[in-house]
């Protein structure tokens, strides 16, 4: 591997069963592009492309291990035809997944769904690195530190990094997939009090906190929505989804979609911190609003990365990394990331996503 970085995007549109998908690189590392592959029908290309882009920053800060790419299509991953789409992708992006690009899970995505695709492929999901280091697993799933709820581990690391310790702390949690089931999972570990979370339907507020590990567990394994298990177990208080926000909290997680926190939604938040732990959960103008009313947000790009900073740097290194050194070296990375991107912040006057931007700008320049 060279070392050397290819920042051009490049993008491979196609079209299977009427329905759009496209795998975008956003760069080349060490002859490798790492990301994961969305399946929801709100996808488009300026979303994939800027997915795309915001997995090169998120890595800026651990370093760059390898380069940033995204795929995705725009159905639901129970699309009747599914199977027949993948072989269809696997086809159509088999240049760039035999000689660059590795695909890991995304909204909607499962492990289930990228077997098949490398199945139809005809190669591992980790053949790339299994080139230079026959000993390396065949699975992202397989590499050593891959734990579970990491993307929510990452957030509540970014969250302590800027309030300091989460313990007594009062959070909100909108989302309640994976990543917000992670944070509720993570946050409690670290001593804070979830009072409230929202899924796609409903949110659940408790003054006394929620016992959010058991049934985060129990909602996974029964296939049932997330809150309304709260609801029923702890008899907490109902209220529509979007409510939720204007709950007072010490951090607000936002853990569901992109860009689902419009301008009017930031203006009802009450919280003092706000955590980006999905991808751009804020909209440009709810960033804006937010910043003009002195509240924190720490952006995707630092608050969930860890994830990707986990996978690339095993990528990078052919598995090479031990769990606990690896995650020592993560969290470093996170908390320097917020404690010197607040520095700058404060002394330029801008928001935090501005200055870690500006702080990490030139290892994506060279």
């Amino acid at each position: 591997m060279t070392g050397n970085i290819t920042t051009q995007q490049t993008v491979y549109a196609t079209v299977t069963h009427d329905v759009p998908a496209w795998l975008v690189i956003d760069r080349i590392r060490n002859g490798l592009a790492f990301g994961g592959f969305r399946f929801s029908d709100g996808v488009d290309l300026d979303q994939v492309s800027l997915l795309a882009s915001a997995m090169s920053w998120k890595l800026a800060a651990h370093g760059l291990p390898v380069g940033g790419a995204k795929a995705g299509i725009c159905c639901r991953p129970d699309h009747p035809r599914i199977g027949a789409m993948l072989k269809d992708l696997a086809s159509a992006w088999r240049q760039p997944l035999l000689e660059h690009v590795i695909l890991g899970k995304d909204m909607g995505a499962s492990d289930a769904l990228l077997d098949q695709l490398y199945a139809e492929l005809g190669r591992p999901q980790l053949h790339l690195v299994q080139t230079n280091s026959p000993t390396a697993p065949a699975r992202i799933r397989d590499l050593s530190g891959y734990v579970r709820d990491m993307t929510g581990l990452g957030a509540v690391i970014a969250a302590e990094a800027a309030i300091g310790s989460l313990k007594g702390k009062r959070v909100l949690i909108q989302g309640a997939g994976i990543v917000g089931a992670g944070v509720a999972i993570r946050a409690k570990q670290r001593g804070a009090i979830v009072g409230g979370m929202s899924d796609v339907d409903r949110a659940v507020v408790s003054a006394n906190g929620l016992p959010v590990a058991e049934l985060a567990l129990a909602a996974r394994d029964q296939e049932r929505p997330f809150c309304l298990a709260l609801l029923e177990a702890v008899g907490g208080t109902w209220m529509p989804r979007d409510q939720m926000l204007a709950e007072k909290a010490d951090v607000l997680f936002l853990a569901a979609g992109s860009h689902v926190v419009t301008k009017t939604l930031a203006e009802t938040i009450r919280s003092e911190v706000v955590i980006e732990a999905s991808n751009f959960g804020l909209t440009p103008d709810a960033n804006a609003a937010l910043f003009a009313r002195n509240i924190l947000v720490v952006p995707d790009i630092i608050s969930s990365s860890s994830s990707a900073a986990m996978t690339t740097h095993q990528l990078a290194t052919g598995n090479g990394w031990q769990s606990g050194p690896l995650w020592d070296h993560i969290e470093n990375n996170i908390r320097t990331a917020v404690t010197n991107g607040l520095l700058q912040a404060s002394r330029s006057r801008v928001p935090l996503r501005d200055a870690y931007r500006a702080m990490y700008g030139t290892v994506l320049s060279h």
